[in-house]
């Protein structure tokens, strides 16, 4: 399979724009200081992206984002319902404990990334803030551990200490062989950590209209997804409602 590339081109305003070809994106794990430098993207070649600079006015940082959409139709994820254990301890299933008939925004981690997971991890804390309420009750965050024999639950509660996690953003862990095949159905398995793709996973758990969006999404495009497919829900469930008065 050919690596994902991109070329560059210019509309009339001059704006950049990528052409991605088909292939699974890869981000380097080990970068220099993250603070104030761009991120380097690398998937055996170049893989240059659109960024956009995005101001963490907790961390103090700059936060270069990346966020090419990809649509990921419903046959391509799979939501395998092993036994996985949440960053409190508690034994979970991905699909008929958690995702449910929920809206989902899915990363994928590793408590000892210190370039790219922070990053994914800091969309999220961003998005819990502009979430609010909705926050556990209309919209489930999860972080799934790529690296599940080192990432002990103990681990991922303090990995979520750092970024003030709220109920309704869970961390997940568990015996190995069932977060690998969790991660396989959704796209995101990686036989090593540092080698994961930087992607979120957004979709609907009673439809599905799963997106893939690589790189560092702004959380406003995450929750403008969200609240598209929150509308295509609601309007499905007034449907019969409008045939029968």
């Amino acid at each position: 399979m050919k690596p994902k590339t991109a070329s560059v081109s210019q509309n009339r305003k001059g704006a950049r724009r990528e052409h991605l070809s088909p292939g699974p994106l890869r981000l380097c794990a080990n970068f220099p200081s993250m603070a104030g430098a761009a991120l380097m993207a690398c998937a055996s070649g170049a893989w240059a992206g659109e960024m956009e600079a995005m101001h963490d006015h907790h961390h103090g940082m700059h936060h270069p984002m990346a966020a090419p959409a990809v649509t990921a139709p419903s046959r391509d994820v799979r939501l395998y319902d092993l036994p996985l254990v949440d960053h409190r301890g508690q034994p979970v299933r991905l699909q008929s404990d958690l995702v449910r008939d929920r809206l989902v925004a899915i990363n994928f981690i590793y408590t000892s990334c210190t370039a790219v997971c922070p990053l994914l991890s800091t969309v999220f804390e961003q998005m819990q803030a502009q979430l609010g309420e909705r926050l556990g009750r209309d919209v489930l965050l999860i972080s799934i551990s790529i690296d599940p024999n080192v990432d002990t639950p103990a681990r991922l509660q303090a990995y979520a200490d750092r970024f003030h996690a709220r109920p309704g953003w869970l961390f997940l862990t568990g015996d190995k062989g069932n977060v690998d095949q969790v991660l396989l159905g959704l796209g995101a398995y990686a036989a090593s950590p540092a080698d994961h793709a930087a992607m979120t996973l957004v979709g609907d758990g009673a439809v599905g209209g799963w997106t893939r969006f690589y790189g560092f999404p702004a959380p406003e495009k995450l929750i403008a997804r969200l609240d598209e497919l929150g509308a295509q829900k609601r309007l499905t469930t007034a449907a019969p409602a409008e045939k029968h008065p």
